[in-house]
């Protein structure tokens, strides 16, 4: 059978045509939300999510389900991770509206709120959500860092000890507790609370940093040193470590020792100005004012702003 050209061209493009349908066939409301939560890393199963991609993904679904409130919600949480507070209590905040008293939607909407610096609202949503579920101690921590963001040390204080009781395996409940009962101005508490973190995960890196920063305050050297060696142990790079060592040591006249620490905090992060001001603070101490000097002036190159450092640098200037 012979075809002619018209008759040939016809046929391929209607193939053309048939093929491309098959292959541009919309997606589903469901299989557009699943692939949006696969990028965002609902499920934890890869390293890190694509926040960018599942926001695609969501924006297709909320063009066929505007009034979705799974859908305004995942848009959300991707605006959170993708650091867009705006965005992210625009959709949340609607995602409420389609659901009331939804968990999930309210601690969401209360992390995106706490990125806007709106620590009422934020306080506001993780009140709600720890009435309506307060067996969740997550929710609790969440509570108490925004009260704690906002200064309210007493209630933050009330928020971890609830967490805490509610799972007294996790060590980060009695580290933040340790915290805000240190701001508070309770350093013995504090230390209770840090000892029991060491107790849970006795390598918890901060844990140990911030017990031996409150044994440094109590003058309890020997403790306070242990503990930064602990936290070193746990993390060799966590330069604030050395820092806590070499202030350690300074504020015993160990200078040589303390020099060494504050060195091996500049190596491990340059570009950290603190390390560079103790250093020059142990300078100062042991004499030796052109090296201090120095220190202070690397300090105010990388924060200009640091007026200890001013202070410092101003009293050494042309006299080095």
């Amino acid at each position: 059978m012979r075809f002619t050209k018209t008759k040939l061209l016809a046929i391929m493009t209607a193939i053309f045509l048939i093929a491309g349908a098959v292959l541009v066939q919309a997606k589903t409301l469901e299989e557009l939300v699943g692939e949006g939560n696969r990028y965002l890393n609902l499920d934890r199963k890869y390293d890190s999510a694509q926040p960018e991609k599942a926001l695609e993904s969501y924006n297709q679904a909320l063009k066929l389900a505007p009034d979705n409130p799974e859908v305004n919600l995942r848009i959300g949480q991707a605006y959170l991770e993708l650091g867009d507070a705006g965005n992210a209590v625009k959709s949340l905040e609607k995602a409420l509206k389609l659901k009331p008293e939804w968990l999930e939607a309210l601690n969401s909407l209360g992390l995106a709120y706490k990125l806007a610096g709106n620590y009422d609202k934020a306080i506001e949503n993780f009140g709600l959500a720890c009435d309506y579920q307060p067996n969740d101690p997550a929710l609790w921590l969440n509570l108490g860092d925004v009260l704690s963001a906002k200064g309210l040390y007493e209630p933050a204080i009330d928020a971890y000890q609830k967490a805490a009781a509610l799972d007294g395996k996790i060590p980060t409940f009695q580290l933040r507790l340790g915290q805000a009962l240190e701001a508070y101005g309770n350093l013995d508490k504090a230390i209770e609370a840090y000892e029991k973190a060491v107790a849970i995960q006795n390598n918890h890196v901060y844990a140990n940093f911030y017990l031996a920063n409150a044994y440094h305050q109590k003058a309890a050297y020997d403790k306070a040193e242990a503990a930064y060696k602990k936290a070193l142990a746990a993390n060799k790079e966590y330069a604030n470590a050395y820092i806590g060592l070499g202030r350690l040591y300074l504020d015993q006249a160990k200078y040589d020792q303390a020099i060494e620490q504050l060195k091996v905090a500049v190596a491990k992060n340059p570009k950290y100005p603190l390390s560079h001001y103790w250093l020059g603070m142990v300078y100062k101490a042991k004499g030796d004012k052109k090296a201090a000097f120095e220190s202070f002036k690397t300090t105010l190159h990388l924060w200009p702003e640091y007026s200890p450092a001013k202070k410092e640098y101003n009293a050494l200037k042309g006299k080095v």
